[in-house]
């Protein structure tokens, strides 16, 4: 199981770098290949552009809840689409055999008629319009060819619909989807205050288990997980974005700058300042 979740993960990593498409994987609810692996690393979109718009809590919570909606689509088939932001992608299921059990997101590129769904998403979630428009103006606005992304996709999901097939049954610790719903968790809530203990407290789960379990499934602890999604997203709003740096702490979820830029330098290998500069 562990080898084809790590051809996977290459597989998405030369995608990204060799054929330079932006690829996310998007597990649906009690999936447990994508949300209990590394490939859970790919589950955000890391362009600039969604990045932001995901800073408001409202808005990310319409994100979230449109992945059911794209999921029951995908029984039909791949096909493109423009979020309600004016992101346009290509949308490929991905089936365990005979289900839908998530999609895969390739592209995103801004819609031609970007400047109504600015508008729209301005008007509902108090969002500037001028820094929506600067962020979606880094986006392309043609999207590649779908016969060579069909073509270079359909060896991702054929790896997918195998590691799905080869899945052992869940042991007693993992039944009821705990990582599952807690990795969904942190993905949505990363800007907000949680901590262990808040989680233990959500999930009605004992520290000691949501720990070994968490870092059983993962391969990080929790703190380590949380961290790396908080800095996930610092590092693209530092370089996308004209937030200053204590701004930013804030809006990933860290209550001190001086602590962010500590952790940042730790984990990142250079200060917030550094980094957007050499960015830039």
């Amino acid at each position: 199981m562990n080898d084809i979740i790590k051809e996977i993960k290459n597989y998405v990593l030369f995608l990204k770098k060799e054929c330079r498409l932006e690829i996310s994987l998007h597990p649906g609810r009690n999936e447990r290949v994508i949300s209990n692996s590394e490939l859970s690393v790919f589950n955000i979109h890391e362009n600039p552009y969604c990045v932001y718009v995901k800073t408001y809590p409202d808005a990310f919570a319409h994100c979230i809840a449109r992945k059911k909606k794209i999921i029951g689509k995908c029984a039909e088939g791949s096909f493109c689409g423009t979020c309600y932001a004016g992101v346009r992608e290509y949308i490929y299921p991905i089936r365990d055999g005979n289900s839908v059990v998530g999609f895969i997101s390739v592209g995103a590129h801004r819609d031609q008629n970007c400047d109504s769904y600015i508008e729209k998403c301005s008007k509902t979630y108090g969002m500037p319009k001028k820094e929506l428009k600067e962020a979606i103006s880094e986006l392309k606005t043609a999207l590649p060819d779908k016969e060579h992304i069909d073509t270079v996709i359909s060896p991702l999901l054929r790896m997918l619909e195998l590691a799905y097939l080869g899945q052992a049954m869940p042991d007693e610790a993992t039944q009821g989807g705990t990582v599952d719903e807690i990795i969904k968790y942190v993905n949505r809530h990363y800007s907000e205050n949680i901590t262990l203990e808040h989680i233990c407290n959500v999930f009605s789960r004992s520290r000691s288990c949501i720990s070994h379990t968490f870092k059983k499934q993962t391969g990080k602890s929790f703190r380590e997980y949380l961290i790396d999604v908080r800095l996930r997203s610092a590092r693209s709003l530092l370089l996308h974005s004209g937030l200053s740096v204590s701004e930013i702490a804030f809006s990933v979820g860290f209550n001190d700058s001086n602590y962010f830029s500590g952790t940042f330098k730790k984990y990142v290998g250079s200060s917030p300042v550094a980094f957007r500069k050499a960015g830039k």
